[in-house]
């Protein structure tokens, strides 16, 4: 009867252990980092090429260090692009990109990958930059 029992709760510990477990990947797996790409300036346009996105990512943080913050930028399914500044609209602080969003760690706004307010405290949603494409690259345009 004690080994029943001791099997049962090892058993028991261990489908916990499993289960618990792979929710944790599953919620640690949208905090995969992005993939960084380090633009240059040349009147007021941020030329990123296409090749900045890698396989299976649709989006790309674009950096310079002219600029305050950086800008996500998030290729959707019909050739769209959409450019978000990563500054919070409650009170400028930086942003955390992600795949389904952007958040911010002061104070816990979210928004979508659209830039609309998912979680307040913020009120407005974030700057979107205009984009366009030429050849083999998308311009954001400052």
């Amino acid at each position: 009867m004690q080994n029943r029992r001791s099997f049962i709760k090892k058993t028991c510990a261990l489908c916990l252990s499993v289960v618990g477990g792979g929710a944790l990947v599953s919620q640690l797996s949208s905090c995969t980092p992005m993939p960084v790409f380090k633009a240059v300036v040349v009147k007021n346009v941020l030329a990123v090429p296409f090749t900045a996105f890698t396989e299976g990512n649709n989006s790309v943080i674009v950096r310079n260090s002219s600029i305050p913050f950086d800008i996500l930028l998030v290729k959707k399914s019909n050739g769209i692009y959409t450019a978000l500044e990563m500054k919070c609209s409650h009170q400028d602080n930086p942003l955390t990109a992600n795949k389904t969003g952007l958040f911010c760690s002061s104070h816990g706004s979210t928004f979508d990958l659209e830039g609309n307010v998912l979680k307040e405290p913020a009120l407005k949603p974030i700057k979107k930059y205009k984009t366009e494409i030429e050849s083999s690259f998308v311009h954001i345009i400052l």
